[in-house]
């Protein structure tokens, strides 16, 4: 499998003020094509630096994607540490000067001979047209490598990519191949007791490649394999789906809000919510998936036990006896918030987000999920021991799974003890 390194460039990734996405951008892009991503490394705008870093990626892999410093500013000093590497003078690449000068003329400015600096690359590489802005990419080979150059700004980069890049790839005499992918999302369990089962079931494998992503409330699961190995990598996948069952929530990647979405949807069901903790999260997620108007009637951001009583008709004795955190509270919350809404479900959320509020018997991250329906009420208790923002979203994921199972016909995930975590 032909190997691949990013440098970009840019002292503003270095500063904190700017995340660098570029590495995930183009591992996921990459990825179909059967090339994978080894190293990822920023530098600051620095002539040696740069040189430094594409000398030293080209002596370690195939293909250098090199992203950042075209600009026409002091500090856009890549095509120069590429000149240094590669010889040769930078020349306008025609076609995007073209696109400057139109682009310019529309806004009513003169071109300067800065603004003129972006069109340039370098004469033994080939420009590739930037559809999302000015500066052009660029295709240079370097005896048996390649190194592909692409604007910094993401939106330009994976402009680049799609339009200048990808249809090269195929021509390069590289043995690259059609990677093959199975992808499980998964939810209710972390991502070492997913790794653990995966073991007990012999992965990975010398054929079998699995990869983990997580992220708060949720593990990706990622099995890879050439596609001489389809028949082991399906093989595979079976028994992962049997060990890890009803954790996996889908097969494709999209979040769990979608897929609650998608079995309300198919069983021509209705949804409410009632958030406390989570502060209206819950309904944002589900609002985000077009079309959720079809099964998502409303919500309530019940946050002051007040809220409870009047907006939800929960009974103020049983906050007073049992604290507005707590499964009763939760249970007349989701049942309150489904009967005026008028909904097949309603799901609630009540829970202590931090940092204060906590006591030894409900400490900071308790939280208790409900989910009522026609046949009855089901309550959940979680902990989160996080912070308040992370106790806000994992609260949202396992109210959402906590549907989800209900949707599905599956039990609910074992419940927590107070102060120990859960997924």
């Amino acid at each position: 499998m032909p190997s691949v390194e990013l440098i970009t460039t840019g002292s503003e990734l270095l500063s904190g003020r700017t995340v660098n996405t570029h590495a995930r951008t183009l591992a996921e892009k990459l990825r179909p094509f059967g090339l994978k991503l080894v190293r990822d490394t920023t530098v600051t705008d620095d002539l040696g630096a740069i040189t430094d870093a594409v000398r030293g990626a080209l002596s370690r892999v195939d293909i250098v994607f090199v992203s950042g410093g075209l600009g026409g500013t002091s500090d856009d000093i890549t095509r120069d540490a590429l000149a240094q590497i590669v010889g040769g003078n930078l020349v306008p690449h025609p076609e995007s000067l073209v696109a400057l000068e139109q682009r310019y003329a529309a806004m009513g400015r003169p071109v300067t001979d800065v603004a003129r600096r972006q069109a340039l690359i370098l004469e033994r590489g080939e420009g590739l047209l930037n559809p999302a802005g000015i500066a052009p990419g660029m295709a240079i080979p370097f005896g048996e490598k390649m190194i592909f150059v692409l604007p910094g700004p993401p939106r330009e980069f994976s402009a680049v990519l799609e339009t200048g890049i990808f249809p090269r790839l195929g021509n390069m005499g590289l043995p690259v191949f059609q990677a093959l992918e199975n992808l499980l999302e998964c939810t209710g369990l972390g991502e070492t007791e997913i790794a653990e089962r995966l073991e007990k079931i012999g992965l990975p494998t010398p054929e079998i490649e699995v990869g983990y992503c997580a992220a708060s409330g949720q593990v990706e699961v990622r099995l890879i394999a050439a596609p001489k190995n389809a028949a082991l990598l399906e093989e595979k996948t079976v028994a992962v789906r049997a060990v890890l069952g009803a954790a996996i929530y889908a097969e494709t990647r999209i979040g769990l809000e979608e897929t609650v979405g998608r079995l309300l949807a198919a069983q021509h069901k209705t949804l409410a919510i009632a958030e406390s903790c989570t502060g209206g999260l819950i309904g944002h997620r589900l609002t985000s998936i077009a079309g959720s108007s079809a099964y998502f009637l409303g919500g309530v951001i019940a946050y002051s036990n007040d809220s409870k009583v009047r907006d939800l008709g929960v009974p103020r004795e049983l906050i007073e006896r049992h604290g507005a955190v707590s499964e009763e509270v939760a249970r007349a919350m989701a049942e309150g918030v489904r009967a005026r809404f008028g909904t097949d479900f309603g799901v609630a959320v009540t829970g202590i987000a931090g940092p204060d509020g906590g006591t030894a018997a409900k400490p900071v991250g308790t939280v208790w999920l409900a989910v009522a329906d026609a046949a009855g009420t089901v309550a959940k208790l979680r902990c989160f021991p996080t912070t308040r923002d992370h106790v806000k979203l994992w609260s949202s994921q396992q109210a959402l799974d906590l549907l989800r199972r209900r949707l599905q016909g599956l039990s609910a995930a074992p419940g927590a003890t107070p102060g120990r975590p859960s997924w």
